[in-house]
């Protein structure tokens, strides 16, 4: 099969393989979301991307729909004080960032 180089967005690394192995993606996989759920292509690489935006974003919380996807940063964030409680008590999924 014909093969391809494409430019990696984040690091400027090209990469090269089989055209059969590439596929164009959506501005949700670009720019990353909240929930999965609003992917334009949902497959591996897209959900995969996104969990890496969001925690290179030390955003280590993501929806996926009802399910809060949390990806272990291995350091302390401040996140788990009585506010933040206080903020997301009685809220429904959703309505607030993944927390």
């Amino acid at each position: 099969g014909k093969a391809v180089v494409v430019q990696d967005r984040d690091e400027g690394q090209p990469h090269s393989g089989p055209a059969t192995d590439v596929r164009p993606m959506g501005v949700t996989s670009i720019d990353g979301v909240e929930d999965m759920i609003q992917l334009q292509d949902l497959h591996e690489g897209s959900l995969l991307r996104n969990l890496h935006l969001r925690y290179t974003n030390k955003k280590i919380y993501t929806y996926t729909g009802s399910i809060l996807v949390a990806v272990n940063p291995y350091q302390f964030f401040d996140i788990y004080g009585i506010d933040m409680v206080r903020k997301y008590e009685g809220q429904l999924i959703g309505t607030l960032p993944p927390h």
